[in-house]
């Protein structure tokens, strides 16, 4: 018998759950991996429990949650990306009554999985793995570096529960907390008649060669300053590595523009410096987004704090 202020609370939701942790558990482990095979021997189970899972959440929700495609496997619906997302929250609220239980109700615990862009994961990862390791060795960080796109690919499919990301075009189904502004940096030679300056214009780049960072929204963004001012940029080289941009720009090849210059070495012969960009409107933030769905559980709390306070930490220029 129930009573007290818990009461009502408890008596809301007594009907017994359809959807078992461990159908949940299955059917994400088959979205991360695209694949029944690969997810049953992640798992260690065998392939037929994964797709009796699988059917049995399709039968109750009366919707299909796979369609199958001969490049990629499965791959989620519509409906199964939001049912990721759902089971996602679950599992992890239930790894946070796991720890209560186990340790107690004041110290976060468990296994989290990040996404971070690739050109900023070398500088910032390994503080966010200190900063746990010192504070909360009970949480366990699962991470890995890519892309943009493949980030809010992974996060709407289930692969990760947060990713660091910039917030210049995110969807509005993510949730972005700002961990710090990243102003956009004018990339030079050293030794650049530019580089004497204090600041940069757009209208003082025109003309001369450009280094792009040739990903997809970083592209656009970077392209979309100039021509919001009717101006073109002189293309000259387009690569899709962060280091390569470094290298070529030191090297004398020309101009680029990024958010995050670190002040480290480049390969080569050459050395370079940044400028910040004077008319931006709006200079790009760092953020670490969630579907926008839930309250974060204590565990994402937490990481948040760390991730935080190590994107503080980083020298995002050469000045």
């Amino acid at each position: 018998m129930v009573s007290g202020k818990y009461k009502d609370q408890i008596e809301v939701g007594e009907a017994v759950p359809q959807l078992s942790l461990r159908q949940l558990t299955y059917f994400l482990a088959t979205a991360n991996h695209e694949s029944v095979l690969r997810a049953s021997e992640t798992l260690n189970v065998s392939s037929a429990s994964i797709s009796t899972a699988i059917s049995q959440i399709e039968e109750f929700l009366q919707t299909q949650l796979f369609i199958r495609r001969h490049a990629r496997g499965l791959v989620l619906t519509s409906a199964g990306q939001d049912l990721a997302a759902h089971a996602r929250n679950i599992l992890l609220h239930a790894r946070e009554i796991e720890s209560v239980a186990q340790r107690g109700p004041f110290r976060a615990a468990g296994r989290i999985s990040v996404g971070c862009l690739a050109t900023i994961a070398p500088y910032l990862i390994p503080l966010v793995l200190r900063d746990l390791q010192e504070k909360h060795p009970e949480i366990e960080m699962r991470w890995r570096a890519d892309k943009h796109e493949a980030l809010l690919d992974g996060l709407h499919n289930g692969s990760f529960d947060l990713i660091i990301v910039y917030d210049y075009d995110i969807p509005t189904t993510l949730h972005p907390s700002p961990l710090r502004s990243m102003p956009i940096q004018v990339v030079l030679p050293s030794d650049h008649p530019l580089a004497s300056s204090q600041s940069c214009s757009l209208s003082d780049l025109v003309g001369l060669p450009m280094v792009l960072l040739d990903q997809p929204r970083t592209r656009d963004y970077f392209l979309s300053l100039f021509g919001n001012r009717g101006l073109s940029p002189s293309v000259a080289h387009r690569v899709d590595s962060f280091e390569m941009v470094r290298s070529l720009v030191a090297n004398g090849f020309g101009f680029s523009l990024l958010n995050f210059v670190p002040p480290y070495n480049v390969h080569g012969h050459g050395t370079l410096t940044s400028r910040p960009l004077a008319d931006v409107d709006r200079p790009q933030n760092l953020v670490l987004a969630r579907l926008y769905r839930f309250r974060a559980p204590r565990l994402v709390d937490e990481l948040f704090k760390s991730v935080s306070s190590a994107a503080q930490q980083l020298t995002i220029s050469t000045l």
